[in-house]
């Protein structure tokens, strides 16, 4: 399921004598997060707001080629004036599509792994380097801040905000061309793109609440299914936290879905059956529970005494607008799963790209980040020429 807005109402009281609401599960509690809030978008605007950092990081680059280009007019007027037609913007600068943004922006996320990797930082730090990463970049284009030292900032960053500690000096001293002002200088400007928002929901967590609840479902009193082990369901964690480091992480699903259906999604991807048989489960147990305890306020509304009945029919007034719990049960299994197929086609939807189209890419960027560089290099060719 699409991430949807917050509910502003679901913690606030309608009226003196009533409680507020309390979150029920914790895609609840989630949905009251500022990751939520901030970070959770559809399909169509996550597609806006790429679109739109892409024309901003254009839109940059080209001001910045015709300052760089107005400076060497003044400075060397005479070259300019020979190669005049040849120093445009259209005939000298390439800029870097939306698509060439997104595989460019994979490219350095799965940089980010390989870093932290290095450094022997755990999975939790990986995934919010990650994340911080791909939250810039959807304020700032790579146009604008190119992604090598955005990179190392977010890991060095991502380590303190999951309290594990390496100072810059050791850090640094690991990265080639790297010096401490090159991070330094970079955490304010990613905190600011954060909107100082350090603490993120992974699906990890609900991935290990997905595993504990197999068991108790599938496992006890006997297996559900012939031959199932704890061991094929602590396979299914394993192997759930690996696709979610390597699709999950790497896609846009975390913008798009809460961190329980990633989870899902991750336990459903790699143990099909296990999966579908403990939704299956869920759903039943949850609708016969609500039949149970309608069932159970009838009878005793049947029992009440005639004084009681008329101050439970006040009470039903009072709350006539309040969703009951037939209402408020969860989404049908079958829109459930849909949901579920829908994130893992959106985690596989990643676009791949080459060695060679990483390092044209680059070139773009390079080149969009430091005019002046290229034209000079265009006015050697032109003279050499």
């Amino acid at each position: 399921m699409v991430a949807n807005d917050v509910d502003e109402g679901s913690g606030s009281t309608s009226g003196a004598g009533k409680k507020p609401r309390q979150p029920r599960t914790i895609d609840d509690l989630y949905r009251q997060s500022s990751q939520f809030r901030m970070w959770s978008f559809t399909h169509e605007s996550l597609n806006e707001i790429k679109t739109k950092t892409n024309e901003k990081g254009r839109k940059k680059a080209t001001e910045t080629f015709n300052h760089a280009l107005a400076q060497f007019r003044q400075t060397n007027s005479t070259e300019y004036e020979a190669h005049a037609s040849e120093l445009t913007v259209d005939s000298l600068l390439d800029l870097l599509t939306l698509e060439e943004e997104t595989k460019y922006i994979n490219f350095y996320c799965k940089n980010i792994i390989e870093t932290a990797n290095f450094f022997r930082m755990p999975t939790q730090v990986k995934a919010t380097a990650v994340s911080f990463f791909r939250k810039f970049y959807l304020v700032h284009s790579t146009m604008e801040y190119h992604p090598k030292n955005i990179m190392y900032t977010c890991v060095f960053l991502a380590a303190k905000s999951e309290n594990y500690f390496i100072s810059i000096n050791s850090f640094t001293k690991a990265l080639r061309n790297t010096e401490n002002k090159d991070i330094l200088d970079l955490e304010f400007t990613v905190l600011e793109a954060l909107h100082f928002t350090l603490l993120v929901h992974h699906a990890f967590r609900p991935l290990y609440g997905f595993y504990l609840d197999f068991q108790a479902v599938l496992l006890h009193p006997e297996p559900r299914i012939r031959g199932l082990t704890n061991e094929r369901l602590a396979s299914l964690l394993d192997k759930g936290k690996e696709w979610i480091m390597e699709k999950a992480l790497l896609s846009d699903i975390p913008f798009l879905y809460t961190p329980p259906q990633v989870a899902l999604a991750a336990a459903y991807a790699v143990d099909k059956e296990v999966c579908e048989l403990y939704l299956k489960i869920k759903f039943e147990d949850k609708l016969t529970s609500i039949k149970e305890e309608k069932e159970s306020e009838e009878k005793q509304e049947i029992k009440q005494e005639e004084g009681v009945k008329q101050e439970t029919e006040v009470k039903q007034e009072s709350t006539e607008n309040e969703p009951t719990a037939l209402d408020s049960a969860p989404l049908t299994l079958s829109l459930l799963l849909e949901t579920v197929q829908s994130c893992l086609k959106d985690a596989l939807g990643l676009p791949e790209s080459t060695v060679e189209e990483n390092k044209a890419i680059d070139r773009k960027c390079y080149f969009a980040l430091r005019p002046k560089k290229l034209i000079e290099k265009r006015i050697k060719k032109l003279s050499n020429g």
